[in-house]
C-alpha cells in the first residue's frame, strides 16, 4: 500500500492546472474592481473636498473637482464596460468547482469511489470537470483550450491507504479550509469594526460642522465634506460585503468542526468504512461547493 505524507503538502501543489488557471483569474478581476471602486469613491470624495475647501469661488478649484468627476466617471464606465466584477466571482467558482471534483476524485469520495486505478473514475472525474469547463467557457476565467487533467499528486495520495487519505484530507483540506475560514472572517470582523467606527465619526465631526457653520462659528461647508466620507465608507463596506462573510465564513467554519468529528470517528476497521468515507467526504465537498455557489450569487454584478 502507497503511503502518502501530507505533513508538508500545500494542495495547490497537487490540483489541476485549471484551477491554477481560475484562481490566478479571480484573484487579477478581484484587484482590479476594488482598485476601480476605491478610484471611483476617492475622486468623488476629492470632488467635494475641493468645493467644500473653496465655497463654490471661481477659480482653478472648480475645474480640479470637474476633473475629479470626470476620473470618477471614467472609473465607473471601465467597471461598466469591463465588469471585472462578474469575471472575478465567476473564476472563483470556476476555480472551486474543479478544485471540489478534484479533491473528491482524490480521496475517492462519490462519485469517485472504488478502487484507485479505476479507469471508470478517470472517465466520470474529466467528464464533470469537463464540464465545469463548458460552463465558464465564457467568463473568462478559463482559456481557450483548457482540460480535465489529473496530476501526479492527485494519483498518488489516491493510490494510498484509507488512513492515509483520511489523514491528509483532514490535515491539507479540511482543516486548511476552516483555518482559511476562520482568518478571513477575524480580518474581515476586525475591518468593519474600523470602517464602522470611521462612519460614526464623520456623522459626528459632520453634525457638529453644520451646526458650527450655522452659528456663524465655521465658513468652511465640512458637513458636506463629512458627508460624502461618510457615504463613501458605507459604499466601499457595501462592496466588500464584510459583516456578511464575517457570519458566512464563521458558520462554514463551524460546520466543518462537525465534518472533522464525523470523519475522526469512522471505524476504519468497518467493511463498510471505504462506502461510509466516499459518502461522508462527498458530503463535506457539496458543502463547501454549496458556500461558494451561494456567495457567488448573492454577489453577482450585473451588466
Amino acid at each position: 500500500m502507497v503511503r502518502w505524507d501530507p505533513s508538508g503538502i500545500d494542495e495547490a501543489d497537487f490540483l489541476p492546472e485549471p484551477f491554477q488557471t481560475a484562481d490566478q483569474a479571480s484573484i487579477a478581476a478581484q484587484r482590479q474592481t476594488l482598485r476601480w471602486n476605491r478610484g471611483m469613491i476617492v475622486m468623488l470624495v476629492v470632488a467635494a473636498a475641493v468645493g467644500a475647501a473653496t465655497g463654490g469661488d471661481s477659480g482653478v478649484a472648480p475645474l480640479i473637482s470637474v476633473a475629479a468627476f470626470v476620473v470618477a466617471g471614467w472609473f465607473w464606465s471601465r467597471l461598466r464596460a469591463v465588469n471585472p466584477q462578474a469575471r472575478w466571482f465567476e473564476a472563483r467558482a470556476a476555480a472551486e468547482s474543479v478544485k471540489t471534483l478534484a479533491w473528491k476524485y482524490t480521496v475517492r469520495a462519490r462519485p469517485f469511489g472504488g478502487p484507485a486505478d479505476s479507469p471508470e473514475a478517470d472517465e466520470e472525474y474529466r467528464a464533470q470537470v469537463a464540464e465545469v469547463l463548458r460552463t465558464f467557457e465564457d467568463s473568462g476565467a478559463l482559456p481557450a483550450g483548457a482540460a480535465p487533467e489529473i496530476t501526479d499528486g492527485m494519483r498518488e495520495l489516491r493510490a494510498a491507504g484509507l488512513v492515509d487519505r483520511r489523514t491528509g484530507y483532514l490535515r491539507v483540506r479540511v482543516e486548511g479550509q476552516r483555518t482559511w475560514y476562520l482568518a478571513k472572517a477575524s480580518a474581515y470582523e476586525s475591518q468593519a469594526v474600523s470602517w464602522g467606527l470611521g462612519t460614526v465619526t464623520l456623522m459626528i465631526l459632520g453634525g457638529a460642522a453644520a451646526v458650527a457653520q450655522a452659528a456663524g462659528v465655521l465658513s468652511v461647508s465640512l458637513f458636506g465634506v463629512c458627508a460624502a466620507a461618510a457615504a463613501a465608507i458605507i459604499a466601499w463596506n457595501q462592496l466588500k460585503q464584510l459583516r456578511p462573510l464575517v457570519s458566512t465564513y464563521r458558520l462554514a467554519a463551524k460546520e466543518l468542526d462537525v465534518v472533522w468529528g464525523k470523519l475522526t470517528v469512522l471505524d476504519l476497521n468497518d467493511p463498510a468504512a471505504e462506502a461510509q468515507w466516499a459518502s461522508l467526504a462527498g458530503d463535506v465537498e457539496d458543502a463547501v461547493s454549496r458556500e461558494h455557489t451561494s456567495w457567488r450569487s448573492h454577489r453577482a454584478f450585473p451588466h
